[in-house]
């Protein structure tokens, strides 16, 4: 893993905290290539799932989280994580959801970062006609 992507895992692990999350764990790797970057619990006891992705190109903007990983590769990775987790009473019953960090690095310590909470959720209005 680059030195970039260990500081902004390290930096969006700060920032959750900060916003009142529970960071579980950072840097999980499953048996295989399967890895999430931030497990957190946020203040409701939703455990989230969170890909990081950073750049230091203040040109280029925030980097696109399109690459961060197919919705199907993120659902199993979770898993996995649950699955290791078992003997943990406090991961019984619980909402999931998956989060997306992008940052860009603005100077020596700081970054301007954009949290997409829930980025699988659905964002699509119904509609009907009578």
């Amino acid at each position: 893993m680059s030195e970039l992507k260990n500081k902004a895992i390290k930096a969006a692990s700060k920032f959750l905290d900060r916003r009142g999350y529970e960071v579980i764990e950072a840097e999980w790797k499953s048996e295989g290539d399967l890895s999430i970057d931030v497990i957190a619990r946020d203040e409701d006891g939703t455990v989230v799932f969170s890909d990081v992705e950073a750049r230091t190109n203040i040109e280029k903007g925030l980097p696109e989280m399109n690459g961060a990983g197919s919705r199907e590769r993120r659902e199993i990775a979770a898993a996995k994580w649950l699955a290791a987790h078992t003997e943990d009473d406090t991961l019984v019953d619980v909402s999931i959801r998956f989060d997306n960090i992008a940052m860009v690095l603005v100077g020596e310590s700081r970054a301007l970062l954009r949290h997409h909470i829930n980025c699988f959720g659905c964002c699509d209005s119904a509609s009907s006609t009578d």
